[in-house]
């Protein structure tokens, strides 16, 4: 079966509690843990978590399958200023190097979406191929995946990502399948005073709303976000809560040769629920989905 793993809100648990909860993860039926981009922060600030963290998920009878790179702020990979991109892609070496040290194999990476709009699209798409070439031959290294996450902004569309990995042909770069962002990016036009992301406009484009999103990418897709909304904003709710095709989706994951993992995104913080409730609906969905687990 596909490797099923969950993503979980850890800086808002105290560091007493967090052993507890991820023994709820494991009593529940999940056997993977997401090493996501709040965790990888915080062991970047603490050298001596990672080891904790390795006990901790060892004493649960769990392990992380997959990563979520930092994004935002030092984290886009398209930083077109020279300053602001050195200090981002020092950081997401040093993530990579974290990944690899806890048993990750495939981190995904927002090619990003806080723009600087004093530069040109074009320069921002020239940053993403520079970010690519210095941390594509690390990848190789540590033998990490690094897949790219669909999204609504101009450099992160399913044609662009089919670029890049064009461009690229490697073994070592892949695309993250984000379910919820996908069905935004479907069925935004419906709402298009909310869902038309701010950088279409600043750059004078009109946004191209897109259709079969999944089968697009299939090809190439490593790891896959399971997330549901109703296609105006990124909920990140429960499968069935929302209007995702979810039968659509599983046919083309079935038939998704590079398929590594799914991750579950459902946040269960924001929309307050319950452990329990999230394990058992992806296992209900997903845990058929046949696999190398």
């Amino acid at each position: 079966m596909v490797p099923l793993t969950f993503h979980h809100s850890w800086n808002k648990i105290e560091a007493r509690d967090r052993l507890t909860a991820m023994r709820e993860f494991a009593v529940n039926g999940a056997k993977h843990l997401v090493l996501g981009d709040m965790l990888l922060k915080m062991i970047g600030g603490d050298y001596k978590l990672a080891a904790v963290l390795r006990d901790e998920t060892r004493q649960a009878g769990l392990d992380f399958l997959d990563a979520h790179a930092p994004f935002r702020g030092f984290g886009d990979l398209f930083i077109p200023d020279e300053r602001d991109w050195r200090q981002m892609i020092a950081r997401q070496k040093l993530n990579l190097l974290l990944v690899h040290e806890l048993g990750v194999d495939t981190c995904t990476f927002h090619v990003g979406s806080e723009f600087y709009y004093e530069y040109t699209l074009d320069r921002h798409r020239e940053a993403l191929y520079r970010s690519l070439d210095e941390l594509l031959p690390l990848a190789e290294k540590l033998n990490v995946v690094i897949c790219l996450e669909n999204g609504l902004t101009p450099l992160n569309s399913a044609e662009a990502l089919v670029a890049y990995m064009r461009k690229y042909d490697s073994p070592y770069l892949g695309i993250c399948f984000d379910t919820g962002h996908a069905n935004r990016k479907e069925l935004g036009g419906r709402f298009p005073d909310g869902a038309v992301p701010e950088s279409w406009k600043k750059f004078g484009l009109t946004i191209r709303w897109e259709k079969n999103i999944a089968e697009t990418l299939r090809p190439y897709i490593v790891n896959c976000h399971v997330h549901d909304n109703y296609g105006e904003r990124d909920d990140h709710n429960l499968p069935g809560c929302g209007n995702i095709d979810w039968k659509r989706i599983l046919n083309v994951l079935r038939n998704a040769p590079r398929l590594r993992n799914i991750q579950s995104e459902v946040l269960t913080a924001r929309r307050n629920i319950p452990i329990r409730t999230v394990v058992e609906s992806v296992l209900r969905l997903f845990g058929e989905l046949p696999g190398k687990e």
